[in-house]
């Protein structure tokens, strides 16, 4: 692709918007656990296994879908993604017990393992190096944009029809999307879907993955999820525990991080391509020390204090340890090159998954135990500086497009 197609711009939207639809679902597990929590009886560890089990179903199938967006293109990929994370998420709204929806969720993050390594090749396709971040931030703001659609239309739909209806609808616009994307998508000029059996090659050597640096990556960026997804799942109990939100507020309150996040994905993607030149670990490095400043101060703010105190907290949070992720996928399909960045990104994030299952109720079952949501960001602060301190020591930065 010599030429730059302007046509790039508008499968760009069409990504976004996909991710936009699977995050609605995605993200419609902590927007409503303030609703389902009471009706399933369940405590907050058991919310943060939700998550574990959406994730766990993205790192059991990463790599697989990975390999298959490298094999069977992008549109298939996507297609089948949404299908799977629609029926499941539809599915869960059915559930009557902790251990029903435990099981869809699962299912559901099957599909959606499919969409970010189908997208994140479909960027790589289609932008140079030069514009690339800036891509793969706007492309990654469809996730947090897709929990500012949950956050403001999942609490009013529980308002009409409960939470149960909520979710199903999540589910259902999934569904519908997929066919949506199918219609609308095609490959750049020149470009054409292979199916080589030599991408499935892992080993060292000319054209094959740099698995010891995706691991490097991985390593550092499954703490940062741990951090991204604890606030995410955590911000509305937290502000309804502890700030004294109603269910309602603290649902829509929510869409204040995912805010946030929008901003950082697309502004440290600028960032990483205009100031520092496509140089990403340094840029990932300062997001990280920012992160960890930032959780410290949310453990310091005291129960009943100003919105003016929490409320731009909480959106700061969002920009830096939810806005990250545009820049680290930049990196990674840099690292690996174009034909093989669909299996390199299922690698890494089946490695981070792992953060997140283990994680996310981690931190529920720290503040049941303690009965204190500042130990929780301290613990999680901690967690933010070791994985950064692990970029600064263990990852070099890729010198070639």
């Amino acid at each position: 692709m010599s030429e730059r197609d302007r046509f790039r711009w508008a499968i760009l939207a069409l990504i976004s918007v996909s991710h936009i639809m699977g995050a609605a679902a995605q993200y419609g597990i902590s927007t409503l656990a303030p609703f389902y929590q009471q009706d399933l009886q369940l405590s907050r560890a058991q919310v943060g296994l939700f998550f574990s089990a959406f994730y766990l179903g993205m790192a059991g199938l990463s790599i697989a879908a990975g390999w298959l967006a490298d094999r069977l293109g992008v549109r298939a990929t996507t297609l089948n993604g949404h299908l799977v994370l629609g029926v499941c998420t539809a599915a869960a709204a059915l559930a009557p017990s902790f251990a029903w929806a435990f099981g869809f969720f699962f299912l559901a993050g099957l599909g959606y393992s499919f969409l970010n390594p189908a997208s994140t090749k479909g960027v790589m396709a289609w932008f140079h190096r030069d514009e690339r971040a800036t891509a793969m931030g706007i492309k990654q703001t469809g996730v947090p944009a897709g929990g500012v659609v949950a956050a403001l239309l999942g609490p009013s739909l529980v308002m009409f029809a409960g939470w149960r209806a909520a979710l199903a609808g999540l589910g259902i616009i999934n569904l519908l999307f997929g066919f949506i994307f199918w219609a609308c998508w095609r490959e750049p000029a020149g470009e054409v879907v292979k199916a080589d059996s030599s991408q499935l090659s892992i080993q060292p050597g000319k054209g094959a993955l740099n698995v010891y640096t995706l691991l490097c990556v991985s390593f550092g960026t499954a703490l940062f999820l741990v951090a991204q997804m604890s606030l995410i799942t955590y911000v509305p109990l937290y502000l309804k525990d502890v700030m004294g939100f109603s269910s309602y507020r603290a649902s829509q309150a929510l869409a204040l991080t995912q805010a946030g996040a929008m901003a950082g994905r697309i502004g440290w993607g600028i960032v990483s391509d205009r100031l520092f030149r496509g140089r990403r670990k340094s840029v990932l490095l300062i997001i990280g020390f920012l992160s960890t400043i930032i959780t410290v101060g949310l453990s310091l703010v005291l129960p009943g204090s100003s919105l003016f105190t929490i409320l731009p907290l909480i959106f700061i949070a969002g920009l830096c340890m939810v806005g990250y992720q545009g820049v680290s996928y930049a990196l990674i399909g840099e690292i690996a090159g174009k034909d093989r960045t669909g299996m390199a990104l299922g690698l890494v994030i089946t490695v981070n998954s792992i953060g997140a299952i283990f994680g996310t109720p981690l931190f529920g079952y720290l503040v049941d135990a303690t009965a204190s949501y500042a130990i929780g960001w301290q613990v999680l602060a901690g967690i933010m500086l070791l994985g950064t301190v692990a970029l600064v020591f263990f990852l070099q930065e890729p010198h070639s497009d």
